[in-house]
């Protein structure tokens, strides 16, 4: 029997886009649900249509708790999965099935996002212009015969759009609102999990339109006000977790450097020092496939065979086509006389 999802909307305000992304999941959802609708303490109506959404559990704050706390409003009503979805989006047929697929295939996966026009980092799909909602429906079609059940792990996905596992949510619990209107309490709850020992997924075949920052637009909230959050709220991420946020230039660059600093110590024959060098440089971007192949070399000169067969695998789960890391992967295989095993799982990933 299916585990059903819990739908959560938070909106302030923004009437015509709530109306718009309700409607869309009332038409395109098949898969099992319950619809949970946070009237962040808004003036414009919103409250009163989505009181009037049938079927629906409307929570109404009072007063504009920020992305976080109107969420974590929502979450306190969830059956099963949780899915935090923001007001300015519009799903086609058969989105939440598609989902939700990677749960059923894999425990070890506790969040999963789709990709998107507009998103920040790996989910986003650049150049889409679409006049009306049949090309959208067209394109996600497509999308999803053309990758079907393909997942990508990540180190990061984007709470625009975020399905939980319902033991995650039980484990890890529910969003910092230390971060107040918004930004970064998505980077925060994907490290969270992430440290419980769970995959982060974009599910390749999946879509949601976005349209994107139209609560922050509305509330006068761009340009140096819009900075100010960003650079007010990456400090609290820094100070709470001492590194920085995934999938963001500098965490990248400085991953590199982690990378260049454990290739001179190989060269200097300082193992231990290269092992902590690209420890290092996965703490600070944890999608940077090269230091998880660096490692597994090392770790195979240091007779380390299994862990570095789980590090060659890594790689390869972030991007297949890793030549690199396959051919290391199909060498060690054919050592340990686990070609068998091996095939199966880059057969897997092929697919």
């Amino acid at each position: 029997m299916a585990i059903p999802v819990s739908i959560i909307i938070p909106a302030f305000n923004e009437l015509a886009y709530c109306t718009q992304c309700v409607q869309s999941i009332l038409k395109h959802t098949t898969y099992p649900y319950k619809l949970i609708l946070v009237d962040n303490g808004s003036t414009d109506g919103v409250g009163k249509y989505f009181d009037s959404v049938p079927g629906a559990t409307v929570v109404h704050t009072g007063e504009n708790k920020g992305f976080s706390g109107g969420v974590n409003a929502g979450l306190a009503h969830v059956e099963g999965h949780a899915l935090l979805l923001n007001s300015d989006t519009v799903v086609p047929p058969h989105w939440l099935s598609r989902l939700v697929q990677p749960f059923s295939r894999d425990a070890s996966i506790g969040l999963v996002g789709p990709r998107s026009n507009c998103v920040s980092g790996s989910q986003e799909i650049t150049g889409l212009d679409f006049e009306g909602l049949e090309p959208l429906i067209r394109f996600s079609e497509d999308l999803f015969e053309e990758h079907q059940h393909t997942t990508r792990d990540v180190a990061r996905l984007v709470g625009f759009c975020m399905l939980i596992r319902d033991t995650v949510l039980a484990e890890v619990g529910v969003l910092d609102e230390a971060f107040g209107i918004g930004n970064f309490e998505d980077d925060d709850y994907c490290l969270r999990v992430l440290r419980a020992g769970y995959r982060l997924c974009v599910a390749e075949g999946s879509f949601v339109f976005h349209y994107g920052s139209r609560t922050f637009i509305s509330m006068g909230l761009v340009d140096d006000a819009w900075q100010e959050i960003i650079e007010t709220n990456a400090q609290c991420f820094s100070r709470k977790w001492d590194c920085k946020p995934e999938e963001r230039n500098d965490a990248f660059q400085e991953a590199r450097q982690y990378n260049r600093l454990a290739l001179e110590s190989i060269e200097k024959g300082l193992t231990q020092a290269a092992v902590q060098h690209l420890h290092d440089a996965i703490q600070c971007a944890p999608t940077y496939e090269e230091s998880f192949n660096t490692l597994g070399v090392v770790l195979w000169e240091m007779g380390e065979h299994e862990k570095a067969m789980e590090n060659f695998k890594r790689v390869l789960r972030l991007n297949h086509n890793q030549l690199s890391a396959r051919e290391n992967l199909i060498e060690g295989a054919e050592f340990l006389k686990k070609s068998e095993e091996i095939w199966g799982f880059l057969d897997g990933l092929d697919a």
